[in-house]
């Protein structure tokens, strides 16, 4: 699976996304993008008279939904209420704050969480196939059991990709067991996890460095042979620090195609940086919307 698989499908309708308070100009241009392309219908909500104003400047033309709130607050709150209603397949954090973005979908009465935590998945391609790196953006020092929980949400993205058998590399800065090195520490008993069938149907290795996770002949070289060695679908970091590093470096420092979202809510999340492209914005609308299709 990769993008351009996924596009495929996304021609099949029109599914709706919902975007909290897009008073930016690289999330209108992607919104109308998508739209154009007859892959989203989508929804603003917010100030009406703000993102008028900025359609007219940036995006002449483009004639989305827009449903008026009069707050930051009720925009997040509006958006929660689109997708349990079934209004919206989608979300995607415009210019709100992520404090109160995050208090909406979180909210224990009203909120949309389905899993037991939030995690950020960033996608890349890369040798015509999807890769996913997490967690870079929601836990920054996540137990044994946050370990877990942030794998289960990766495994279900990359399943709703049609990747049947995922395989999955536990990230160190080593490839052996150490006991000064937490992460290796948890690598194991994730592997352990693993060989019970507590994430389903997947390969799961480690702790990897990186380069063992990613090459097969770095991985050989140093005597490691698996069927994850090497060929990893899902590298799963030890904490926020290397999943932010690793996923920058991949946007920064290649031409790969990527975006990102967060996992664990009734429906994908596309929340960025504001110094994202309109590219990654727009190939992470429609990571968001293929996600199950």
């Amino acid at each position: 699976m990769n993008f351009s698989s996924i596009e495929k499908k996304l021609q099949k309708g029109r599914t709706p996304l919902a975007i909290c308070v897009p008073e930016e100009a690289d999330a209108l241009q992607a919104a109308k993008e998508a739209e154009e392309s007859g892959a989203v219908k989508t929804i603003l909500v917010g100030n009406r008279e703000k993102i008028l104003t900025l359609i007219q400047q940036y995006t002449p033309g483009f004639q989305p939904e827009i449903v008026n709130t009069d707050s930051d607050e009720a925009a997040a709150k509006k958006c929660v209420e689109l997708v349990k209603t079934g209004d919206a397949k989608a979300l995607m954090k415009g210019t709100v704050s992520t404090p109160v973005f995050l208090k909406a979908l979180l909210n224990s009465e009203t909120g949309i969480k389905k899993g037991a935590l939030l995690s950020h998945v960033f996608v890349f391609e890369w040798e015509g196939k999807f890769r996913f790196v997490t967690d870079g953006g929601m836990i920054p020092q996540p137990t044994l059991q946050e370990k877990k929980e942030i794998l289960l949400n990766a495994l279900w993205l990359a399943r709703s990709y049609s990747i049947e058998n995922p395989k999955v590399a536990v990230i160190s800065a080593v490839e052996t067991v150490n006991e000064k090195i937490q992460s290796t520490v948890d690598a194991a008993a994730i592997v352990a996890m693993g060989e019970k069938k507590e994430f389903g149907n997947c390969l799961i290795n480690g702790p990897f460095a990186l380069d063992n996770a990613i090459s097969v002949e770095a991985a050989h070289h140093k005597g490691i042979f698996s069927e994850v060695a090497g060929q990893a679908d899902i590298l799963l970091c030890p904490d926020i620090d290397t999943g932010n590093i690793l996923g920058k470096s991949i946007l920064y420092f290649t031409n790969f195609r990527s975006g990102g979202l967060l996992i664990g809510a009734q429906v994908p999340v596309v929340m960025l940086s504001r110094s994202d492209t309109k590219q990654v914005r727009l190939d992470s609308i429609k990571l968001a919307l293929s996600a199950g299709l």
